[in-house]
């Protein structure tokens, strides 16, 4: 929050400037200069509020990071550290472009962490494995808020700011992968009307940015609600991600898993986090209810499936309850 406000508020620079004699109050955006008028009370307290004011958040930014680094090795001893280091640092990415929350938000299995956030517990490692991430990307967001740069390049361009060796999947591919193998996949949904011309597809102007890939389905999660999470990253820091309603995630992993043109592999997947997810909901988060009127953006047929979901006696393995280890 306090990175943002510096950006918004203190960007740039302000200075002086004599024209024809006359002292003026320059502001500095980007690489326009822009005159505030001649010097006088009013500018003068223009001047000592900006140059003040960015003062006081450097300091308070400064002593913030001082306690985050002091904390991290705490949170790794406590085994807080959860969202692999890789992921944390792209969503961070993202975040600093105004990116989250914004027209992207983090679908698929990094979701869990935020759940079990949630819920108050820690999920069995089996559920949380994946080499990649899911940005689910709404087309019809505003993005004016993005920097120049993040305008031009796009995703794409701030992958590589995480790690040079992100590169796009092809000619307009919806996948970036690095060296280590780490794929990072942009996904949109598909519109009802395939005669309908799509939107906007890349976030980036330039035509080497990650191009989302329509998939069906994915316009139910966009319209449910949304549920922001403090996570913590493998090494211990702190980061913010927002991800669809844990109602509407099992919900729409249900439906995947009922899919026969589903790889099966991913079937099981789905259908186990689909119950995982949905006992947490009814054991830790009572007052999310399946029934909810927020949910409409799901179809009725599949909002009476969560019936299904809550059966008693399931077992995920993933409560606190759990009496035996995860062998």
């Amino acid at each position: 929050m306090t990175q943002g406000e510096l950006d918004r508020r203190f960007s740039g620079s302000m200075s002086w400037k004599t024209v024809g004699g006359r002292d003026y109050l320059y502001r500095k955006r980007r690489d326009a200069w822009k005159s505030l008028g001649p010097r006088g009370a009013e500018t003068e307290a223009i001047a000592l509020q900006f140059h003040d004011g960015r003062t006081r958040l450097q300091e308070r930014m400064a002593g913030l990071a001082a306690r985050l680094d002091a904390m991290a090795p705490v949170n790794r001893a406590l085994n807080l550290g959860r969202l692999p280091l890789i992921a944390a640092r792209i969503l961070r990415a993202l975040g600093r472009a105004n990116l989250i929350g914004s027209g992207i938000e983090v679908v698929g299995t990094n979701a869990l962490f935020a759940y079990e956030r949630f819920a108050g517990v820690q999920i069995a490692g089996a559920h949380l494995a994946t080499a990649d991430v899911d940005l689910l990307f709404d087309a019809r967001r505003s993005l004016r808020l993005m920097a120049p740069e993040v305008s031009l390049t796009g995703v794409a361009g701030l992958l590589r700011r995480v790690d040079h060796s992100f590169e796009v999947m092809g000619q307009g591919g919806f996948r970036a992968i690095n060296r280590d193998g780490y794929m990072v996949d942009l996904i949109t949904p598909a519109p009802k009307d395939l005669m309908v011309k799509r939107g906007r597809s890349r976030i980036g102007a330039e035509a080497t940015d990650l191009e989302a890939v329509e998939i069906e389905g994915l316009a139910w999660l966009v319209n449910s609600p949304k549920a922001t999470a403090t996570v913590i990253d493998a090494r211990g820091y702190p980061l913010t991600m927002i991800v669809p309603d844990p109602r509407a995630f099992a919900l729409h992993k249900l439906w995947l898993a009922g899919r026969q043109d589903r790889d099966p592999l991913k079937r099981e997947r789905d259908r186990a986090q689909a119950h995982l997810v949905a006992s947490l909901v009814t054991s830790r988060l009572p007052h999310l209810r399946f029934d909810d009127p927020a949910l409409a953006a799901l179809p009725r047929a599949l909002r009476k499936q969560s019936a299904f979901l809550t059966e008693a006696g399931r077992d995920t393995g993933s409560g606190p309850s759990r009496l035996e280890p995860d062998w």
